[in-house]
């Protein structure tokens, strides 16, 4: 699956390893998931979530918010691993994305 210009929202942002500093943040950015690798990619910062590490998907109107656990967030070469939500506006399809996620 595959968007672009999605608004993604991360929030109550735990870092586990790395020198990541924000607890919660927003960017637009192109999200695709591809053999069990949910990847959102702003340009700046990139994060990625392998399926096992996603503990629970809700829908709602016109987006997905994902309960994400150890995913990593790559900004430049630093590396970080975070736990915490993820709420990415799907628009119409928010529906299609929660069935292939948790479906």
């Amino acid at each position: 699956m595959h968007a672009e210009n999605v608004k993604t929202e991360f929030n109550n942002l735990e870092i586990h390893m790395g020198s990541f500093k924000d607890s919660k943040f927003k960017l637009k950015c192109v999200v695709t998931y591809h053999d069990q690798l949910l990847v959102m990619d702003g340009g700046k910062r990139i994060a990625t979530m392998h399926a096992r590490n996603i503990g629970n998907v809700h829908l709602e109107k016109k987006a997905i918010r994902i309960a994400g656990l150890n995913f990593e967030i790559k900004e430049g070469d630093e590396v970080s691993v975070a736990s915490g939500s993820i709420r990415l506006e799907l628009g119409e399809d928010a529906e299609a994305w929660y069935k292939v996620l948790w479906g």
